[in-house]
This record gives C-alpha cells, sequence and structure tokens, in this order.
C-alpha cells in the first residue's frame, strides 16, 4: 500500500496523471496520514485504570448486545476502544454491534481494526468479509447503501429529545455474545433467556401513544410544513392532509404509515409517498429509584425490556444486593436478588417501578458437634463447610452434618452430610441459604 501510494505521488508531481487521478491521488494520501495519525494515537500508553474501565464498559456493552440494544452497546464500546485503543475484544465487539444494525461501513472499520490487533480471529475476518461484501455496489441486494446504513435506537432513555429517525424492525442476526475462545477477564457469562417467545416479541417493537411525537413526511406536500405532530392525550394523530384526527396509539410505525398511505388513497392522492418515524419518546415511563447512580423517569423506546438492562443503565451502586419490580398492570410485586441471571431476564414494562435495595440481614442456625453452636450472619454464596468454621469448626466427635430446610409449605426437608466425603472431594460442599437449620452428629 505505501509503494503503490508513492508511485501515484510522484505520478502526480510530474503532472501525467488526469485531474480525476489526481483527486484520487489526494485522497489516498489523506486517507494514509489519517491512517497514521490513528496508528500514533493507539500507540500511547494506555493507564491500568484506563483499561479497567474500558474492560467494565465492555462488559456491559455485551450485556446491551444479549438483550438486542444494538444502538446502546455501540455507544458503550466505542467509550472502551477510545480509553483502551488496543483492545482487540472490543474492537470486534463494536464491529459486531454495528454489523447487527447493518451499519456495513462502520462494522468494517472497526472488525478491520479488530483483525489488525488479532490476525488470528477468524470470526472478526469472516465478518469483516461480509461486510465488505455488503458494501459492494449490488452486495446488500436492492436497497441502496446509505438506507442500509440507517441506525437503530436505543430501547431506553432519559426523558429528553431524541434525533428524527424511523421505526426500524431489528435485524435477523444474531445479538452480540462474548466471542467463542476462552477469554480471561473479559468473558461475559450468561443464562438462558428462558422468556416466553410472544413476551420476547415485546422487545423489538414500539406502539405509539400519547404525547409521543411522530415525524410525518408527505412527498408532495409543501416543503416548508412542519412534519412533526403530537399525539393528543386520547391518542389521535391531527395531520392537514388527513381527512380526520387519525387514532395511532397502539400502533407501530408501519401500521400508521399504511392507514395513512389508505386514506391518501381513498382520496385520489395515492402517488403521494408517505414516511413516518418517532422523534420524540414520551409514552412509555418507568420509575427506578434506590441503590443507583442515575435514578428517576426514564423513557422506554420498546414495549418491554430486560430488567438486568434498565439495571445497568441505572448503574447500581456496590451494596445494592437486590431489586424489586412493581407491576403496573397488575400491582404484583417481583423481588429479584441481583446475582440470579435469570431471573433478571424478566421483562419490565411501562409504568412499572424499579428498586434497588440493600440486602437485608438474615440467618441460619448450626447446633451439635461444633465448638460455638448458635445464630451466624448468612451471606451469599455461603457453603456448608464455610458456615461450620463460622461456628468455630467441628469437634473431634463430629461426623455427619444435617441440613434441615423449609420446603415453602411449612415442613423441614433434611438432607445428610458426610463430613469426610465433603472434605475429601467426593461430594460438593453444598451452599447453604437462609433460615437453613444445621445439626451437627457423631
Amino acid at each position: 500500500m505505501f509503494k503503490s501510494l508513492t508511485s501515484a505521488a510522484i505520478v502526480v508531481l510530474s503532472g501525467v496523471l488526469a485531474p480525476a487521478q489526481t483527486t484520487v491521488a489526494t485522497k489516498q494520501s489523506l486517507a494514509l496520514t489519517s491512517h497514521v495519525d490513528e496508528t500514533r494515537s493507539a500507540s500511547r500508553p494506555v493507564s491500568p485504570e484506563a483499561k479497567a474501565e474500558a474492560r467494565r464498559l465492555y462488559k456491559e456493552g455485551v450485556k446491551y448486545g444479549l438483550a438486542g440494544l444494538y444502538s446502546q452497546a455501540a455507544e458503550t464500546f466505542e467509550q472502551a476502544v477510545k480509553l483502551d485503543p488496543q483492545f482487540a475484544d472490543a474492537h470486534f465487539a463494536l464491529g459486531h454491534a454495528y454489523f447487527d444494525m447493518r451499519s456495513w461501513a462502520k462494522a468494517a472499520k472497526s472488525l478491520e481494526r479488530a483483525v489488525e490487533l488479532n490476525p488470528k480471529d477468524i470470526e472478526a475476518k469472516d465478518r469483516l468479509a461480509f461486510a465488505r461484501t455488503m458494501l459492494q455496489p449490488n452486495g446488500g441486494g436492492t436497497k441502496p447503501v446509505a438506507a442500509r446504513e440507517q441506525e437503530r435506537e436505543s430501547p431506553v432513555s432519559s426523558p429528553v429529545s431524541s434525533p428524527a429517525s424511523s421505526q426500524v424492525p431489528p435485524a435477523s442476526e444474531p445479538s452480540i455474545t462474548a466471542k467463542t475462545p476462552a477469554r480471561s477477564v473479559e468473558t461475559i457469562e450468561t443464562t438462558e433467556n428462558k422468556t416466553d417467545p410472544g413476551e420476547l416479541a415485546l422487545t423489538r417493537i414500539y406502539r405509539i401513544g400519547p404525547n409521543d411525537v411522530l415525524d410525518v413526511r408527505v412527498a408532495d406536500s409543501a416543503a416548508a410544513q412542519s412534519t412533526l405532530f403530537t399525539v393528543t392525550s386520547t391518542g389521535l394523530l391531527e395531520h392537514p392532509l388527513l381527512a380526520e384526527p387519525l387514532q395511532v396509539s397502539g400502533l407501530t410505525v408501519e401500521e400508521v404509515t399504511a392507514r395513512i398511505e389508505n386514506d391518501l388513497k381513498r382520496r385520489a392522492l395515492d402517488t403521494a409517498k408517505v414516511t413516518v418515524g418517532v422523534r420524540d419518546y414520551a409514552s412509555h415511563t418507568i420509575l427506578v429509584s434506590g441503590l443507583v447512580k442515575d435514578s428517576g423517569t426514564k423513557i422506554l423506546r420498546r414495549e418491554a425490556i430486560p430488567l438486568y438492562v434498565v439495571v445497568a443503565d441505572a448503574q447500581p451502586l456496590p451494596e445494592a444486593a437486590r431489586v424489586s419490580v412493581v407491576r403496573n398492570e397488575s400491582n404484583q410485586t417481583f423481588e429479584v436478588d441481583l446475582t440470579e441471571a435469570g431471573a433478571m431476564n424478566m421483562l419490565v414494562r411501562p409504568g412499572d417501578v424499579v428498586t434497588l435495595h440493600a440486602n437485608a440481614a438474615q440467618f441460619l442456625y448450626i447446633g451439635g458437634e461444633v465448638k460455638f453452636p448458635g445464630e451466624k450472619t448468612y451471606r451469599r454464596g455461603l457453603t456448608l463447610t464455610q458456615a461450620l468454621l463460622a461456628a468455630g469448626g467441628l469437634t473431634d466427635k463430629a461426623k455427619e452434618a444435617r441440613l434441615a430446610r423449609d420446603d415453602g409449605r411449612g415442613f423441614l426437608v433434611v438432607t445428610k452430610f458426610k463430613l469426610k466425603d465433603i472434605e475429601s472431594g467426593k461430594v460438593p460442599d453444598p451452599v447453604v441459604k437462609p433460615g437453613d437449620r444445621i445439626t451437627v452428629v457423631d
């Protein structure tokens, strides 16, 4: 590449190239200069604090990607690569996010950097090749490249105005995940989302509601006419080209577009092309409070989003241990431990109230052949062996531990464990729960 650019520059100086060729050579030189500047920036030393923050952002971005929140994931990965330009996995994840949004040019740029940093990354090479193919004139089908570059919106935000954009259905591509090869601290472990498919579909659509601001454009209408219309409190869209106000509450932008087109066709205006997008989101709100850095009213840009995305967006404080969700529709309350990955997949809907709490003091009870029997404080992840050590350890007579646990109906279910089997590793060290009664016998 350097050799060809040098040759082109020599020919330009000698006046042999045509004006069009001169322009190409100039662009190539500028691109080379930009690349050199980026390389110098990337080679600067990165502080340990910046690397640690970049990896934290990477993990957060992966969670957004798993939830299908590609735009929010991309923003997070962008921050990560700025902090640590040598972070190959972050460049790959950023390219993956743009890939899922079908922003092929941005995907190619990030994936190129990922391959440059890690030439052995086969998946990055495959996705890069695909992105480059889609950038070809006919690579992505009949739609122009500019249309395929349109970015999707983040499904959750603070209640502020957002740029105008149309509602685009999510891509069918898989969401961002931790890459297949084994990672160290970057590996993100997730559990399978067991959400009902019907409910999961709610994370991919947005139904218009009162006070949303729609951007309605009709090709044949006057250019100076405003295209922004606020949905009334009763869910009506009042547009000058409509015969009467249109009920849009509960509809998607695609459905609104179809209804406006049908109305125009009935009045012989079928040549007008209609596009509808959501400019400002206002109807889908939730309230987040408790042990978080960013509390207050949040606006959803989907019909529902996973709880762990809401929690991550609100930035929980270190002492936060559990979260309660009060469902607006049924007034039900759900209590979830922040460490229960499966339960954190539950969907949050408009009107819900999400509160993060510290762990309430919990206890378990130990008796029998231990040095200090009695009530002991419980903490998450406590095992039987650790609980016995908290009781001062075993006496010389101790041989068996009997763990009694409430079955939820007021009856105790007793499980027996041979202590020597746990010590030798023949059986796993069981995890205890709050309220367990442990009796050690000889």
